[in-house]
């Protein structure tokens, strides 16, 4: 018997304005979490914890890839579900889980041979109690996730992340090195799944069934491909780096890449999130699916163009002043990777034309030609350092594989990249003004003696968030109105509240829904 159907277009509206309250309140948080842990646990253990806890991410992230096996989108792509598919895989992913946990338990004395790091072995064994807890929990997740129901998501998320951060202070107080990330690790994931499990009413059976499960083989195979070939072009950069070159380069390339991924982890992945489900529910109708996905791009791109272009101006003094000293080598390699992480914040985004579309498959080939070209590059810009490997990214990134990283997906919904550049120009103009403005103010401060990296962090970035705002008070971009009359849909008075002083702020009018 179906136990989920599709929506129409009120449900989701209102469901897109929830979504976005929650996922907003979700990222803040998480992103406070994120610079707090930086600010705390970062300055107590320094690079070379980073640095070992990097090479246990390369090994147990390279084994998530198998995790679900994509079950879980599949789940939240398909038009009607029914309660035999939802247990069997529910079963299926649990005892994949449990496999995957003996596999990286097994493999632990050879990864912290190749990294030349013992205590490596005993760390991944423990990580690994989190990939059988975190399997339990991917149907639930699946299941709130295709019912829209952000809110469990968003307090099960931060939830999970303010458990891990509590965890991982303590234990960097009490003098447990490299162990606090490690026990973090197995309480976020933990907390998570149980706080899942609680939000969600779905309970599995003792039901398995080989032809549902089969179903959406095709599907989450092509996903899982994806996945795997996306993990090589996203990690193999800190393989290359923590073989040849050492933990402490390591530790301060990745925290410099973490920075770059910040758009991404607290901005596009929650967006793209919201949106999956409504473009599986609109997959058969390519002129909403245009509309949508050059909206949620607009959305994306008017938070992270300036958080990102803001960040690669302010990055040495915000590492100097948040981070402090021992991460000074990671300021350059920021800068450079910065405008990657601009750009591919809102190229995130064509993972859901893919999987909206059912054609996991080229999502699947265009990974792997991605990752072929970035190794490549990371391979010869090794030889020059973390420095280096940075221009390698960003030269294979720019000069290969951004355009046809959109250009492929867009064929599926017969999106034209003018049109959808277009579309982004106001948001492109208004990131070029403020970069230039804070560039300037900011080298002033320099020739005029002002040393103290806090003093320089938040005026500039305070001017910055004035000049932007200023901006699209004057500029007003379409994306500006969509947002505003998106949180004015939500049935939160403090979300209404909060819309209705932004919208004074940059003086936009009473929208309403087109």
């Amino acid at each position: 018997m179906p136990v989920s159907k599709t929506t129409e277009t009120p449900g989701l509206a209102q469901s897109a304005a929830a979504g976005v309250a929650w996922s907003t309140i979700s990222t803040a948080g998480r992103q406070f979490v994120s610079i707090a842990s930086l600010a705390t646990v970062a300055r107590l253990l320094g690079p070379g914890a980073y640095g070992v806890m990097g090479m246990a991410t390369l090994v147990t992230v390279f084994i998530a890839n198998f995790r679900d096996l994509g079950t879980g989108t599949a789940i939240v792509q398909r038009l009607t579900i029914t309660d035999r598919l939802l247990s069997s895989l529910f079963w299926v992913n649990c005892v994949l889980g449990l496999c995957l946990s003996l596999i990286i338990v097994a493999a632990s004395p050879l990864a912290a041979h190749f990294f030349g790091a013992p205590q490596l072995a005993a760390i991944l064994s423990v990580i690994a109690v989190s990939f059988w807890s975190t399997s339990l929990g991917v149907v639930h997740n699946s299941v709130l996730l295709r019912e829209m129901r952000f809110k469990a998501l968003a307090v099960a998320d931060l939830g999970s992340a303010l458990i891990g951060y509590g965890v991982a202070l303590g234990c960097a107080y009490s003098g447990l090195g490299v162990w606090s990330l490690v026990f973090a690790n197995v309480a976020a994931s933990t907390t998570n799944t149980a706080m899942y499990w609680i939000a969600s009413t779905w309970r599995p059976s003792f039901v398995f069934d080989k032809s549902e499960v089969r179903s959406v083989g095709k599907f989450s195979l092509n996903l899982s491909g994806f996945i795997l070939v996306n993990y090589a072009s996203r990690n193999s950069d800190n393989i290359i780096v923590g073989k040849m070159l050492g933990s402490a380069p390591l530790g301060n390339y990745q925290m410099a890449y973490n920075l770059m991924l910040t758009p991404l982890q607290n901005v596009s992945t929650v967006i793209a999130q919201v949106t999956l489900p409504a473009f599986s529910q609109m997959q058969n109708d390519d002129a909403r699916f245009r509309t949508a996905y050059i909206r949620s791009s607009g959305v994306v791109a008017l938070v992270t163009f300036p958080m990102m272009a803001g960040l690669c101006i302010v990055a040495d003094p915000f590492i100097r002043a948040v981070l402090g000293a021992k991460w000074i080598a990671a300021i350059p390699v920021f800068q450079i990777l910065a405008p990657v992480g601009l750009l591919q914040s809102i190229q995130t985004l064509v993972g859901s034309i893919y999987m909206g579309k059912g054609r996991t498959d080229w999502m699947f080939r265009f990974g792997v030609f991605f990752s072929v070209v970035v190794v490549t590059a990371f391979l010869i810009g090794v030889r020059f350092g973390i420095s280096g490997v940075a221009w390698a990214y960003f030269i294979a990134y720019f000069g290969v594989l951004a355009y046809p990283g959109f250009v492929i997906p867009f064929r599926l919904i017969g999106l034209k990249f003018r049109d959808f550049a277009a579309a982004l120009a106001p948001q492109i103009l208004l990131t070029t003004i403020m970069s230039a403005i804070c560039w300037t103010a900011l080298h002033t401060m320099t020739a005029v003696g002002v040393t103290n990296p806090w003093i320089k962090l938040v005026s500039t970035s305070a001017l910055g968030v004035i000049i932007y705002l200023v901006g699209l008070a004057t500029v007003r971009p379409p994306v500006v109105a969509y947002v505003i009359a998106v949180l004015r849909a939500s049935n939160k008075v403090i979300v209404v509240r909060f819309t209705n002083i932004l919208a004074r702020i940059i003086r936009v009018p009473n929208p309403q829904w087109s």
